[in-house]
């Protein structure tokens, strides 16, 4: 998978990516972007707020229910995961 970043804003902590081969865009779909924002709770915690756009051929009504942030949110908990047990070396 090959993605460019078009967005990234250190300041609001929101980063935008689009597609240009591999993942979704092989299963026909023209424009993939996906945003990711990191939305602060305290201290000591956020929120990821991940949103994936896509335009693509009607013919692909099938696969548009396939599409999914869970590869994101999968990721995140990793990350997260990593960063609460290695806190002590951050």
């Amino acid at each position: 998978m090959k993605e460019r970043f078009t967005k990234i804003d250190d300041e609001n902590r929101v980063k935008e990516t689009e597609l240009l081969e591999g993942g979704y865009k092989d299963l026909g779909f023209d424009v993939v972007r996906t945003q990711l924002e990191i939305v602060g709770k305290d201290w000591k915690s956020c929120i990821v707020r991940s949103t994936i756009e896509y335009e693509g051929d009607e013919k692909l009504a099938d696969v548009v229910s396939h599409v999914s942030v869970k590869p994101l949110e999968m990721m995140a908990e990793i990350i997260g995961n990593h960063l609460c047990q290695n806190k002590s070396t951050l």
